[in-house]
């Protein structure tokens, strides 16, 4: 009994001293905080804390500007390793057979339309006005009539010009008809193309 009694009392004096040695060790400590009106300190005391503030959250910036630079160093790094690898892939593949016709599938999908609607456009205007000129030249312009053909290769051959049925004013008439012919061709063709 007397030993589980000195125990005890071992222990009681451990706890009651505990307190006054951990306060001890806060009077010694160096992370003490001490709360001062900014009345009671000197032009200098002030510079100097407003000096170390700024000190700090400048390092604090610069701390989260070098992470997010590293972070966009990163990323460029690995756009930079993704792009030459999809380069070089893609030259592998275009260099093959597959590859080529790949490249004029795409091609097709992307302006084929394009160049169908170009074409027959152009088609449509080289027709419609080769035909309007041909027909302008049989109604509007003098002809020249062979009238005597000696043989294949004898010379002269007689030629006999005849003039249009139409006067003046019908030659007028019909020439402002193919006129406006020939600018609805433009306009169709433009839009057969656009």
């Amino acid at each position: 009994m007397k030993k589980i009694l000195g125990l005890i009392t071992v222990m009681l004096l451990v706890v009651a001293f505990a307190p006054s040695v951990k306060a001890q060790a806060n009077l010694n400590g160096a992370n003490e905080k001490i709360t001062v009106n900014t009345s009671d300190l000197t032009v200098d005391q002030l510079a100097k804390i407003k000096a170390e503030a700024e000190v700090k959250e400048l390092s604090k910036k610069l701390e989260t500007y070098g992470n997010w630079v590293g972070v966009g160093g990163e990323i460029g790094d690995a756009i930079k390793e993704g792009l030459t690898a999809v380069v070089d892939v893609a030259d592998k593949f275009g260099n093959t057979d597959v590859g080529k016709f790949t490249m004029v599938m795409i091609a097709w999908k992307v302006v084929g339309k394009d160049i169908v609607q170009i074409l027959l456009g152009l088609l449509f205007f080289t027709t419609f006005v080769t035909t309007l000129i041909l027909i302008f030249r049989r109604i509007v312009l003098p002809r020249r009539i062979k009238v005597e053909n000696p043989g294949f290769f004898k010379y002269p051959k007689k030629y006999e010009i005849v003039k249009t049925e139409l006067d003046s004013e019908g030659v007028t008439i019909v020439t402002i008809v193919f006129v406006i012919a020939f600018l609805l061709s433009i306009w169709i063709t433009y839009a057969i193309m656009f």
